[in-house]
């Protein structure tokens, strides 16, 4: 049987036991609510937080993923370094070869040889190859070495021990480059390229040049390449040419290599490895075969080193940030319980100060509130300046308005003409009015103004070609010009080549050292050039001319109206 702990304790009597049960459950109850509210309603501090956790975690595994994919990348530009650069390396051994042959070629056609003068042959080729590291021998068919550049004129008496060239030669008729072997005379491994002599049509000799396989070092040591790259040259019978490991960023030849067969992976020595990133390349001119190759370790130990550097980074930043959390959730409390008091006093209408803090955030919150009874009189204001502004561009069009009237009463014979010419005019400005207004009356692009004015017109069909730069107009150019428009086409469909369905009218523009623009017309009725001046002619050539301070030349040709607008750049583009 068990007792009750406090009814236990001494001197406890049943008053003292059941007030001290209610504060404990009071207790209770009031921490599960705490709790509950807690979960419910977190504070600033879980907020920021479980808000830094949750950022931070998408960012470490997006950032698994570059790396896998940067692991990925790189292998791939590897690869692709590792063919172009096997490549590049075949091409120079290429163009090595190819000047033998050339030499080759040069030396055969000697006229020293077509006469048989051996002993001048012997004598130029010494001086022509001294500096080259190469030698030469030329053979007879059979085999015999007749001169050479390593002995004294006349050679001794002795035969090539390598003759498969010189049958090759003599079968082909064509340049041929040997494969490599071991020289007697040069203890060295060596190539050669054999070239024909021709006598007639006969091959009379064949010109060999041989050079040490060791040599080609120099063709290719100034390749900037990464570390641990190798390279190895075989010939067509897989034998070694060259093999060579970069070293500070240059190929070092690398001795020791097999000569027969050798492998890619001999040339790393030490750093031997079988995972290797590899292209090999076979020459069209040599049937050489050049391969390149990079241990796949290379590419991985920076995926490694990332591997290693993530978990570290997002370790630190995982602790910094619960610590971060922490520290601003304490510091961006108090300003924003300010910030909601600074609110009030702007809801009630009062000037509100901002309030000190170093949160570029909330100090910007504070700002705004503190504008904004600021922006209520600054809108006022502007409402004031955009009346004014209307006012103004208000009065500017009555006068255009009252000008185009002036002069349409003077030009016109009674009210009829003189409503209908008034009628035309204010719809142009309108269209051009509504262009502007669009762009709050601060520029319109020539294009969309010539569409918007012959609209009505064609434009857009066959009979009215549009095409120029793209040109902004102000304001005033825009209306002048839209006038302008408006009146030529009129005149086109009265009299020109509107009227007609064969008619055509190209308008074009251009903006160098002066704005231009040209109305031409073409394959409509022949023109006559009218007697006398109306409203039409005052629009299109006066008031364009004196509103843009250029000049207007119209010309009444036959086969049709050519109106061209020349204007400083200054009166039409935008302000």
């Amino acid at each position: 049987m068990t007792s009750d702990p406090i009814s236990a304790e001494p001197g406890a009597t049943p008053q003292h036991v059941s007030r001290l049960r209610s504060s404990l459950t009071r207790l209770w109850a009031a921490g599960s609510f705490n709790l509950s509210r807690l979960f419910r309603r977190p504070p600033l501090l879980a907020h920021l937080v479980l808000f830094a956790v949750i950022v931070l975690i998408p960012a470490l595994l997006f950032s698994a993923f570059l790396i896998l994919q940067f692991s990925a990348q790189q292998r791939e530009i590897a690869a692709a370094q590792v063919n172009d650069t096997a490549e590049i390396i075949s091409n120079a051994v290429d163009r090595e070869i190819y000047g033998m042959i050339t030499t080759g070629r040069v030396l055969a056609s000697s006229p020293s040889l077509a006469e048989g003068e051996l002993a001048g042959f012997h004598a130029r080729t010494v001086a022509a190859l001294k500096t080259t590291n190469t030698d030469a021998a030329l053979v007879e068919p059979n085999g015999r070495i007749v001169a050479s550049t390593l002995d004294p004129y006349p050679a001794p008496v002795r035969a090539m021990s390598y003759t498969e060239t010189v049958d090759r030669v003599r079968q082909t008729r064509q340049p041929t480059v040997s494969g490599v072997f071991f020289g007697d005379r040069s203890e060295r491994f060596v190539f050669h390229v054999a070239v024909p002599v021709f006598r007639g049509n006969d091959v009379s000799y064949v010109l060999i040049i041989s050079k040490a396989a060791d040599t080609l070092s120099a063709v290719i040591a100034d390749r900037n390449l990464p570390r641990e790259w190798s390279a190895i040259i075989k010939d067509s019978n897989g034998k070694r040419v060259f093999a060579a490991v970069t070293s500070e960023g240059r190929m070092e030849a690398q001795q020791g290599i097999s000569y027969d067969n050798p492998s890619i992976i001999e040339t790393l020595g030490a750093r031997m490895s079988r995972d290797l990133i590899e292209a090999s390349t076979v020459s069209s001119l040599t049937g050489w075969t050049t391969t390149l190759a990079v241990p796949n370790s290379v590419i991985v130990q920076p995926v490694l080193r990332s591997w290693l550097l993530l978990i570290s980074a997002g370790t630190v930043l995982l602790m910094f940030s619960i610590v971060l959390g922490i520290l601003l959730g304490r510091r961006i409390a108090a300003p924003i319980l300010q910030l909601s008091k600074q609110a009030a006093a702007i809801g009630a209408g009062e000037p509100a100060a901002t309030i000190g803090t170093d949160i570029a955030e909330v100090a910007e919150v504070s700002k705004v509130l503190a504008q904004a009874s600021r922006a209520r009189r600054d809108a006022e204001e502007q409402n004031r300046f955009l009346m004014r502004e209307m006012t103004h561009r208000a009065k500017n069009q009555y006068a255009l308005i009252a000008a185009i009237a002036r002069r349409a009463a003077k030009e016109s014979a009674d009210t009829t003409q003189f409503l209908a010419t008034l009628s035309e005019a204010l719809s142009s400005l309108a269209r051009s009015a509504d262009l502007l207004s669009s762009r709050a009356w601060e520029s319109a692009m020539v294009k969309d103004l010539v569409h918007a004015q012959l609209h009505a017109f064609g434009a857009g069909g066959e009979q009215i070609e549009v095409r120029g730069p793209s040109v902004r107009l102000n304001p005033t150019a825009a209306q002048t010009l839209g006038l302008a428009l408006h009146e030529l086409a009129t005149n086109a469909v009265k009299y020109g080549a509107l009227s007609t369905s064969e008619g055509k009218v190209v308008i074009s523009w251009s903006m160098d050292a002066e704005f231009i623009i040209t109305w031409s017309e073409s394959g409509g009725p022949p023109v006559i050039e009218p007697k006398h001046s109306g409203f039409g002619t005052l629009v299109t050539q006066k008031m364009t001319s004196r509103g843009l301070n250029g000049s207007v030349e119209m010309d009444y040709a036959v086969s049709g109206v050519v109106w061209q607008l020349r204007a400083p750049c200054d009166a039409v583009i935008p302000h």
